[in-house]
């Protein structure tokens, strides 16, 4: 809650009046209170004193008897007078005579302990020595057991006189009178209560006081405070409508007083006229800004439509900058595609016309063959072709060493056409089941038999030749249209990053095939979504400028794997390197260290727009020898 100047000018004033009514009391009541124990500690050691008068006269007296009874030996009788003393002196408790063994002769309080050793009080105890007629007497205060003080006047409950009863010039022994405080406390106390009594009244009398003060110091201040703010309040109403935009009651400001209200409502006053002098003026200049904005409004919006046209025109052809781009790349490698493909289309060319000759060769043979042999050799016919075979694939080395082994079996035999026998039983793969033949062989139509089967199962060979040509064709064929596929509804796509990777590595084979090594370390990725073609045109490029780097020659590692929530491709080859004054430009636009017509400079730039529009980065490696670009996408 917030609070207003008059209801502070009140709390401020009565928490003044509060504070010096408070120290006022306080003072008043500390006075008081000292001069009251100032006067109760004078009452009291008067009445102590008047006690003690009283007290040792009556000492006096009843030694002076017990003297003479005990010189006579009259204990009867001093017991009586003893006894008689006690009951008349109302403050006197008990009187105890001993003798000088501290044996008790006489106990008013507790007879039963006479003819016994006298103990001394186990009550705390006071003791002085004072003298009265040259002859000294001890005067000992018994304090309660439960005072905390000795000088605690409250606690003081009886004061015991030890007088010395002399016969002669000999000490018999001593009297012991108890004198009781309770009087005297009980007098002290009653002060006590009467001076809190009055310490009571004289707080009310000071609170209904200090109300009064109060109640009419509010009233007062109240009144004062409501004649002071008035103006104030009255400007604050002013102010308020300044602040809304009304000026119709400005003219009405005066100043009632020339003190410093009456100053700040002049100034105030002023203070408005101006403010609505230039209130019309704003409002006039608001009235030509307005039109001013309008216009500019206009503008900008044609501004802004020429501005939207050229951002698609722009992105239009930043597109077709990386199709161009991707096209240039696929340029490249259209000469190497072109190789991979005419190789297995002449390969089944040769083939077909291989299947026409062995066709046409076994077709004249056979009637010849069936009328010029007998059961066994057509059976040895048979059986040739039951364990022919023509799917095994072998290097031209092991197929030389495979010959030659053959020619040295058949020569052991002297079977004539060593030569031409063993390269057709190769071709059939019959080596393996040499030994088994080479009875058959060694007949007088062995020879021709085994140019028969041969021909007949060069057509088996031969559509075995024609299917792993066309395979690797297919092959080729189908990873080039994966990489020129463009996704026309511009959605990421869930795909696998190894697959793109080897979509790329079918289409550089007619490259890597020069001399270059590929060594591959493809980690088990998850599928992730992203733009399958942009990614194939990345690989594409850094496979390139590896291969750019090493010349074609050299070794090339694609590694692949998962790290945490990101998939990590890394491209390395072992070629000059990049130098490191060229390494800050790599990513610039028309960038390139290869002559011209080679490059664009577009390529890597085109790489990191594509890896930053998946979220990723892309971070390189070089030193001379080996280069390594890192590729990092997140899952």
């Amino acid at each position: 809650m917030t609070l207003g100047i008059r209801r502070k000018l009140l709390l401020i004033i009565i928490s003044i009046l509060l504070v010096v009514l408070s120290t006022h009391t306080y003072l008043q009541f500390s006075l008081q209170n000292i001069a009251f124990e100032g006067e109760l500690l004078k009452r009291t050691a008067l009445l102590k004193e008047n006690l003690a008068q009283r007290s040792l006269s009556q000492v006096e007296t009843l030694s002076r008897l017990a003297a003479e009874d005990i010189a006579s030996f009259n204990f009867f009788s001093l017991t009586n007078k003893i006894q008689d003393a006690v009951e008349d002196i109302s403050e006197l408790e008990y009187v105890i005579v001993l003798d000088d063994q501290n044996k008790i002769y006489i106990h008013t309080a507790y007879p039963e302990q006479q003819q016994s050793i006298y103990e001394a009080s186990k009550r705390l105890a006071k003791t002085t020595q004072k003298e009265l007629n040259t002859k000294n007497y001890t005067v000992t205060l018994i304090l309660d057991e439960l005072s905390e003080s000795m000088d605690d006047q409250n606690a003081i409950i009886l004061m015991e006189y030890k007088f010395p009863i002399e016969i002669g010039e000999t000490t018999w022994g001593y009297l012991l009178l108890g004198y009781s405080l309770l009087q005297l406390n009980e007098q002290v106390l009653q002060s006590q209560y009467e001076h809190e009594e009055n310490q009571k009244n004289l707080a009310f009398k000071t609170s209904y006081i200090a109300l009064a003060v109060l109640l009419i110091a509010w009233v007062v201040i109240s009144q004062i405070s409501q004649r002071l703010i008035a103006p104030i309040i009255t400007l604050s109403s002013f102010a308020k409508d300044l602040a809304s935009g009304d000026f119709s009651r400005i003219h009405n400001i005066t100043a009632t007083s020339s003190d410093e209200v009456g100053k700040l409502t002049q100034n105030f006053a002023d203070m408005a006229q101006k403010l609505e002098d230039s209130y019309q003026q704003q409002a006039q200049y608001n009235q030509m800004l307005e039109k001013k904005v309008c216009q500019r409004t206009q503008d900008l919006h044609l501004k802004n439509e020429e501005l939207v046209l050229a951002l698609t025109s722009l992105e239009e052809s930043q597109q077709q900058l990386i199709h161009s781009e991707k096209m240039a790349a696929l340029g490249q490698l259209i000469a190497g595609i072109a190789h991979e493909i005419n190789t297995p289309l002449g390969a089944i060319q040769a083939t077909a016309g291989n299947t026409s000759k062995y066709l046409h060769l076994f077709s004249d043979a056979l009637p010849d063959f069936l009328a010029s042999t007998n059961a066994q050799e057509q059976a040895i016919f048979c059986d040739l072709l039951s364990k022919a075979r023509h799917g095994k694939v072998m290097s031209t080395r092991e197929e030389r060493k495979i010959k030659r082994d053959v020619i040295k079996i058949l020569e052991e035999y002297e079977l004539g056409n060593a030569d031409e026998l063993a390269e057709m039983l190769v071709d059939m793969e019959l080596d393996e089941v040499l030994a088994e033949l080479l009875p058959s062989l060694a007949t007088e139509k062995g020879f021709e038999i085994v140019t028969l089967a041969h021909h007949l199962t060069g057509i088996g060979r031969n559509s075995v030749t024609i299917h792993t040509a066309i395979g690797r064709a297919s092959k080729v064929v189908f990873a080039l249209k994966n990489f020129t596929h463009l996704d026309s509804s511009d959605q990421a796509v869930s795909t696998n990053i190894n697959q793109g990777i080897r979509t790329v590595l079918v289409l550089y084979q007619g490259l890597l095939k020069q001399g270059c090594e590929v060594i591959e370390h493809f980690g088990e990725l998850p599928e992730i979504s992203c733009y399958p073609d942009e990614l194939n045109q990345v690989w594409t490029n850094l496979i390139h400028n590896g291969l750019h780097a090493m010349q074609n020659k050299g070794t090339l590692v694609i590694e692949t794997k998962q790290q945490g929530h990101n998939i990590v491709v890394t491209i390395s080859d072992n070629g000059s390197g990049i130098p490191i004054d060229v390494q800050p430009k790599i990513y610039d636009s028309f960038f390139t260290t290869k002559p011209a017509g080679e490059g664009s400079g577009l390529g890597l730039g085109i790489c990191k727009r594509i890896i930053d529009k998946h979220q990723g980065s892309i971070d390189f490696v070089s030193e001379a020898g080996k280069t390594s670009f890192v590729v990092k996408l997140p899952v």
